[in-house]
Order: structure tokens, then C-alpha cells, then sequence
């Protein structure tokens, strides 16, 4: 029974299959089972297609963020270049322009994600702010140019500190945007990651639904060879279709390297290394863009496939690979930031790590010069705030106060220091013309209302001194020099005030002291004309009768009375001479002749000559060569070695004959170890040396002062005021003479003479 139940069942199913309706059951369920199959496979090719949009949308959201962030920085740096004068163009209204029309591409990409709107709208308040800044700068810069050198340094100083602190706002509002930058940026690498991950799937689905249309086409050319033949057109159309989605691909697949490949961030997927204990020992590079071998300089074909810890093992010291380990375990987006060295070059590399699929992307961004841009803006940060500080220290130093006056309303901006000028803590008024008006002179209230009223044309420097009533240091003179501008369209003017009460005062004693120097003159004057006249005129009388006396009595006076006759001749002769060499002595510093070259070889044949005489009787020896080329008075020269030479034969050692020789030399001012005031770079040292009866060192100092002797007049004859000449004559030729000696060892005079 069972047995033909069984023949009768397979009898009927061997019919029902043979039969043509089974055919075209099979036929409609392979038709509809295939048109399922190719819809899902085109849907899933579709899906790969807007995902790989999607990611390419994601990457010029970002691209166009770092641009904004850039032009932010840019600006910054620009105004920072004309804050210091290194850059005298400005490009700031370009950036500006720049950065709007970048805002607006922003706000367009940015559309669909409500978050990012949100941040787009406080990128533009800051745009607009930035913008504002520099508008204010340009402003500024704009001034009409000042004539004046002292109101101009002033009016730098004022406005320079108004730039700081326009470069303080701007450079907040950079660090504002970098903030808004980071945000947005996390934002997008979520998104890329979540976008990639998708990408991912789909191109894992797509093979496969392509894969899954093969078969089940196959199945139908198995299944209903004769239905499928009857049918192969659509077929064949069918094939076409899974042959487009194969292209579409294809394409999608290079676009996204496309992608990859146009973005400057070196984009890594890794996967994870394993031990036998399921320990993570290393990643293997599954992929790169090329963009690494900008940054590392080494082929991209070279790294996929390769061992990270083998091609940069530095990771595990700079922590890099305990982090992509925890990013891997964990499903965390970790970031991280250290300094690598490829090709002999430092660069600074910023990681973002996400998990995807079944391993790790990572993002590395070389920050190298935004590092660097940092570094030189903290250095222009450190360098304005030194700046100011010595600004505010040469201020107190030099006792000058800094304003902006504002003439529509006579409201005023004033630094700290001009506060302390008037005796009161800094910020304890407000100044303004009537508050400032009670500290005042009332005798000079007209002068100083005057800087209200002025009517100069802008950029003309005015100039006004008055006196203040302070409260710890009575009344002071202030100085205050000020210059007419525009500032945002209202008349201000800008200047400094600086007590000048010492200046006053000194003036004075000055004036006091000329007084007294005029008078002393005068006397000294009178003096001249005395001496010349009216003390030589006895002299030569006296001179006159004593030779009278000897013509008329000679022969007939005693000696004694000889000898008292020429005592009083040798007398008068001394008399005189002390006279002319007084007179000499003090006309050296009214003399205004005119300096001129002199040959200083020429000059001493000259004093030979005059010497002559004394020379030959006594046998003196001068020796001289090379002597140099002095700028001077030649007549005043020539007495300097006159004096000096008669000196050195004067005080000559009686056993031997006299020698003197002069020698130079061209010496650098600091290599002069003798003490005065030098005010040439070089000088010539000219030593005259003798072998004569020399002094002691102690008196070095004295023989230059007037009527000072060593030896009484019996033993030397003289005034004791040639040496005096001397160093008068010396000094009037801004030089500096000395005498170096021992007795009985000849002495040196030394002389120093600038350099023309």
C-alpha cells in the first residue's frame, strides 16, 4: 500500500513537472525572483553612489573650513606686518572679501546639518568683528602724513597703542574661530567616519547582489533553458543593466580615490596584528592615500602592506600606537599630536583615529606651519608686550604724559604717567577741558584753551608751555606738544605733555651763570687792555732812563750801583715777559682762526729756525720722521713745540748735550688708557722725549699749572707759564697733554690730538 502510494505520488509529481504550466510558474517566479535581485543590486550600486557623495561633500566641508580658518589667521598675521612696518601693503580688505565669499560656500555646504548652521552663523558675527577691526586699523593708518619729527614719534607712540590693542581684539577672535574650527571639524570627521563606514558596507553588499544576480540568472538558464531562450532579450537587457552597475562601480570606487587623493591629510586604514593570546602586536597598512609621501617621503606602494611598528617605530614611544590600540578596543575616536622627523625635517603631525569595520582609519594632519605660524605669532605677542612695557617705562623716565583730546567735546584718553605729572593717582579723574582747566596756572588759562580753539589745519603740529598746579609738587611747567587729526570723523588732538619744570630751572642758572661768565669777561677784558698798555708803559720808562743813567754816567757810577742798575733791568725784562706771556695766556680762548691741515714734519723745521740760535749754542740734537697731519690753528702748533722744545733745552743736564726726539703714533679712542673726554674715534699720541734734568713724578700734575716752578729763578730763568700755554692751546685743539718723568731721567710729554 505504501509502495503504490509512493509510485503514485512520483508518478503525479513527475507530470506536474513536466508540465507546461509548472514551466511558466517557474518561468514568472525566476523572472520576478531576478527582477528582485537587480533591484536590490541597483539600489545598493545607488547607495554606494551617494555615499561616495556624501563623503566627497564631507571633505570639501572641510577643506572650506581650514580655508576659513587660514584666511582668519591670515588677516591676523597681516595686520600684525603692519602694525611693525615690515609690510607697508595692505591686503586686509582682499582676506576680508575672501573670507566672506568662503563663509557663504560654507553656509551653502553646511545646509543640511542643522548643528553646523549654528556654528556657521557665529563664524559670521565673527567675520563681521574681524572685519570691523580692520576697517578701524585702516582707519587709523590712513592719517595724513606729520610734518613734525618730535609730534610724529609722539603720535606713533598713541596710535601704536591703539593698535595693540585692535591687534589683542583681533587675535581673540582668531582663537574664537580656531575653536569654532575644531568643532566643526569633529563634527565633519564624525561624519566622514560614519559616511565611510557606510561606504564600506555598500561596497561589501554591492559584489555580493551583483554575485547573487549571476547565480540566480543561472539558475534560470538552468531552470527554463526554453522559457530564458524565448526571452533572451530581456535577458540580455538585464545583463546590460548588472554591466552598467559593474561601471557605475567602478567609477565611484576611483572618484572616492579621487577624493583621497585631492585631500592634503595623509588618510591611513589599518588593521590589527594579533599574538596567539589575541594580543594586539602591531597594525598592518591595508591603505593610504599618497599624500604620505609629501609628509614622510617615502612611496605609497612601499608602506601598503607593511608593518607600522617597522616603518615608524618612534609611534610606541610618542604613545601613537597605545592609543590606536585603545581606539581599536574600545570603539573611541582618540586624537593625538607629536613631533616625527622625516628626511632631516621636524614636522608636528596631528592623528584622529576612529574604529571602522575591523580595524582603525586614521586622519594625520601635518600642523607643521600652523605650529610655526603659532611660534611667530607668541613671539609678535611678546614682543608688543615688551614694547609696551618700555613705553610705559620711557614715559615715567622721561616724564611725559601721552593724550587724545577730543575737540568736539573736549573728552580726553590720557596714559598713566600723565596722571603722576600732575600729582594724582592714575584714573582718579575724568579728564576732560573743564576738569583738567583747575589744575591750570590761572595766568596761562588763555593758553590753554587755545588747544581747543585752534583752527590749524589737520596734521599741523602746536606747541604750548604752561604752568599746573599739582598737589605735592606746587607749580610745574609742562611742555605739551600736540598734533590736529580725524578720527573716526571727529577732531581730536594727539600728543605728549612733559614737565619741564627742571628744564625751567635750569635755564635760569644758566642764564644767571652767563651773566656772571659776561661780567667776568668784561673784567678780564679790562685786565687785557691794562696789561697791555698801561703796565708795560712804566716798564719801558723805567727801561728808557736806566740806559739815560748809564749813557750819562758811565764810568762814573760804582759797581755796586752797576749792580743794582742791572738787577733793576734784569727786573723789568722779567716784568715784561711775565706780561706778554700773561696776555698770551689769556687770549688762547678767544682766538677764532680757522682750523686747517698741518704738516706737522713742516712745522717743526719752522720751530728749528726760530730755535736756531739756542740750538747751536747749546748743541741740541732733534730727531723727528713721520710725524702726522694735524687739523688746527698752525701759529698756535707751532708755539705748542716752541714752548715744549725751549723747555726741554731749558732744563737740559749740564754733563751732556741735550737730545729731543718726537715720535707718533694713530691709536683707537677706547685703546687710551689716560683719562678724558674723547669724542673722536682715533687719535694721534705724539711723545716728546729729552735727556734732561727731569722731575719728580709727584709735581706731574703741577707744571702745567700758571706760575707754578720747580726751581727758583736763579736757577732757571722763566715765568712758570709756558707749560700753561701749553695745555691751553692743547685743550683749544680738543686734545689732552701729560708729562711722564723721574729726576734725573729726562722727561715725556705726552700729547693726544684728534684725528680729522
Amino acid at each position: 500500500m505504501t509502495t503504490l502510494f509512493s509510485k503514485e505520488t512520483m508518478m503525479k509529481l513527475k507530470a506536474l513537472i513536466a508540465s507546461a504550466k509548472t514551466y511558466v510558474v517557474l518561468l514568472i517566479l525566476a523572472i520576478g525572483l531576478l527582477l528582485y535581485t537587480v533591484s536590490v543590486g541597483y539600489k545598493q550600486v545607488n547607495r554606494l553612489h551617494e555615499t561616495g557623495d556624501m563623503v566627497a561633500h564631507t571633505l570639501e566641508v572641510q577643506r572650506t573650513i581650514v580655508e576659513l580658518s587660514a584666511k582668519f589667521q591670515e588677516l591676523e598675521s597681516l595686520q600684525l606686518k603692519v602694525l611693525l612696518k615690515e609690510d607697508s601693503s595692505n591686503l586686509s580688505g582682499i582676506v576680508v572679501s575672501e573670507m566672506e565669499q568662503t563663509l557663504e560656500r560654507l553656509k551653502q555646504l553646511t545646509s543640511d546639518n542643522q548643528a553646523q548652521q549654528e556654528r556657521v552663523k557665529v563664524l559670521e558675527q565673527l567675520c563681521d568683528k574681524i572685519s570691523s577691526e580692520v576697517n578701524t586699523v585702516e582707519s587709523t593708518d590712513s592719517i595724513a602724513v606729520i610734518d613734525s619729527i618730535e609730534a610724529k614719534d609722539s603720535v606713533e607712540i598713541n596710535l601704536a597703542s591703539k593698535r595693540y590693542q585692535r591687534i589683542g581684539r583681533i587675535s581673540k577672535i582668531v582663537e574664537e574661530s580656531q575653536i569654532l574650527k575644531e568643532r566643526m571639524l569633529s563634527e565633519e570627521n564624525y561624519l566622514m567616519v560614519a559616511r565611510k563606514e557606510e561606504y564600506t558596507s555598500q561596497s561589501f553588499l554591492t559584489p555580493m547582489s551583483s554575485l547573487l544576480v549571476a547565480i540566480t540568472a543561472l539558475g534560470i538558464f538552468l531552470i527554463g533553458f526554453i522559457s530564458i531562450y524565448k526571452q533572451k532579450g530581456e535577458i540580455q537587457e538585464v545583463n546590460n543593466q548588472v554591466f552598467n552597475q559593474n561601471k557605475k562601480l567602478q567609477e565611484t570606487e576611483e572618484f572616492l580615490k579621487g577624493v583621497y587623493k585631492s585631500s592634503n591629510n595623509v588618510i591611513s586604514h589599518f588593521e590589527p596584528i594579533m599574538d596567539g593570546e589575541k594580543n594586539i602586536v602591531d597594525f598592518q597598512f591595508k591603505y593610504t592615500s599618497d599624500a604620505i609621501e609629501k609628509v614622510t617621503g617615502e612611496e605609497q606602494d612601499d608602506i601598503i602592506g607593511g608593518s607600522l611598528l617597522q616603518l615608524y617605530p618612534m609611534v610606541v614611544e610618542n604613545g601613537l600606537f597605545e592609543i590606536m590600540k585603545e581606539c581599536f578596543l574600545s570603539g573611541k575616536n582618540q586624537e593625538h599630536e607629536s613631533v616625527y622627523t622625516f628626511e632631516n625635517q621636524t614636522k608636528y603631525i596631528h592623528n584622529t583615529i576612529v574604529k571602522s569595520a575591523n580595524g582603525i582609519t586614521n586622519t594625520a594632519w601635518d600642523t607643521t606651519k600652523v605650529k610655526e605660524a603659532e611660534k611667530v605669532l607668541q613671539k609678535l605677542n611678546e614682543d608688543l608686550s615688551l614694547q609696551n612695557t618700555i613705553f610705559k617705562e620711557a614715559e615715567n623716565v622721561a616724564g611725559v604724559g601721552s593724550f587724545i583730546w577730543y575737540l568736539d567735546d573736549g573728552s580726553a584718553t590720557v596714559s598713566d604717567n600723565f596722571y603722576r605729572i600732575l600729582g594724582v593717582n592714575p584714573n582718579s579723574f575724568d579728564v576732560t577741558f573743564d576738569a583738567y582747566k583747575e589744575y591750570v596756572h590761572a595766568d596761562d588759562i588763555s593758553i590753554f584753551e587755545s588747544l581747543g580753539t585752534n583752527t590749524e589745519d589737520s596734521g599741523k603740529s602746536t606747541v604750548f608751555t604752561y604752568r599746573v598746579f599739582t598737589k605735592n609738587k606746587g607749580i610745574r611747567y609742562l611742555d605739551l606738544k600736540g598734533r590736529n587729526l580725524e578720527i573716526d570723523n571727529r577732531p581730536v588732538s594727539v600728543g605728549i605733555v612733559q614737565d619741564i619744570t627742571s628744564r625751567i630751572e635750569k635755564d635760569r642758572e644758566l642764564i644767571e651763570s652767563y651773566e656772571k661768565l659776561k661780567q667776568s669777561n668784561e673784567e678780564l677784558e679790562s685786565f687785557n687792555r691794562v696789561a697791555s698798555h698801561d703796565l708795560q708803559e712804566p716798564l719801558r720808562k723805567i727801561q728808557m732812563f736806566i740806559s739815560r743813567i748809564e749813557d750819562d754816567e758811565e764810568g762814573k757810577t760804582p759797581n755796586a750801583g752797576s749792580a743794582y742798575f742791572n738787577k733793576i733791568k734784569a727786573a723789568t725784562f722779567r716784568m715784561r715777559e711775565l706780561i706778554q706771556n700773561l696776555l698770551s695766556y689769556s687770549r688762547i680762548d678767544k682766538i677764532n682762526s680757522k682750523f686747517e691741515q698741518i704738516e706737522l714734519n713742516d712745522t717743526i723745521e719752522k720751530v728749528e729756525e726760530e730755535l736756531s740760535q739756542l740750538i747751536k749754542d747749546t748743541e741740541t740734537e732733534i730727531s723727528y720722521s713721520g710725524l702726522p697731519l694735524l687739523y688746527g690753528i698752525p701759529f698756535k702748533i707751532e708755539q705748542l713745540f716752541t714752548n715744549l722744545i725751549s723747555n726741554s733745552i731749558k732744563y737740559r743736564n749740564k754733563d751732556i748735550a741735550p737730545q729731543v726726539h718726537i715720535v707718533s703714533e694713530k691709536l683707537r679712542s677706547d685703546t687710551i688708557a689716560e683719562n678724558f673726554v674723547k669724542n673722536a674715534e682715533y687719535y694721534y699720541k705724539i711723545s716728546l722725549r729729552d735727556n734732561g734734568i727731569g722731575f719728580d713724578p709727584e709735581f706731574a700734575g703741577n707744571i702745567f699749572e700758571v706760575f707754578q716752578r720747580l726751581h727758583s729763578k736763579n736757577e732757571y730763568s722763566g715765568t712758570g707759564i709756558g707749560l700753561s700755554i701749553c695745555k691751553k692751546i692743547v685743550e683749544k685743539h680738543n686734545g689732552y697733554i701729560h708729562a711722564v718723568s723721574k729726576k734725573g731721567e729726562g722727561a715725556t710729554f705726552i700729547i693726544y690730538l684728534p684725528v680729522q
